[in-house]
């Protein structure tokens, strides 16, 4: 595989998924259905992971080697998404911030004043 295509790649299909997630496709189907986990599915109704549900799989994966139960391994995501949070929020500034920056150069780029002119 090449790796800058797989960077910038949307989805996946679930054999891909599996193999960057270290599990088989019946542990996934498995996971699927006992932790009611949904994927987006394409219209043929083969499913289209994301990046982040790759995530969140190798998450599930590392709880249950922790030794977590499979019905704890949901709360325990919840637990640990809700203490991210804070530092979520407070990137919102930086991204603020960032949108201005870029916007302003793209403004310079397109009316020309950009330095080196």
């Amino acid at each position: 595989m090449n790796s800058e295509r797989d960077v910038a790649k949307l989805f996946y299909t679930t054999g891909e998924a599996c193999s960057l997630a270290g599990i088989s496709a019946h542990t996934l189907r498995y996971w699927e259905r006992k932790m009611k986990l949904s994927f987006l599915r394409s219209p043929k109704g083969k499913r289209m992971l994301r990046i982040g549900d790759i995530e969140r799989l190798k998450k599930v994966a590392s709880l249950l080697h922790e030794g977590y139960a499979l019905k704890a391994v949901p709360t325990r995501i919840r637990e640990s998404i809700q203490m991210d949070l804070p530092l979520r929020q407070g990137l919102g500034g930086h991204r603020r911030m960032l949108k201005r920056v870029r916007d302003r150069l793209e403004e310079m780029v397109s009316s020309g004043t950009g330095e080196g002119k």
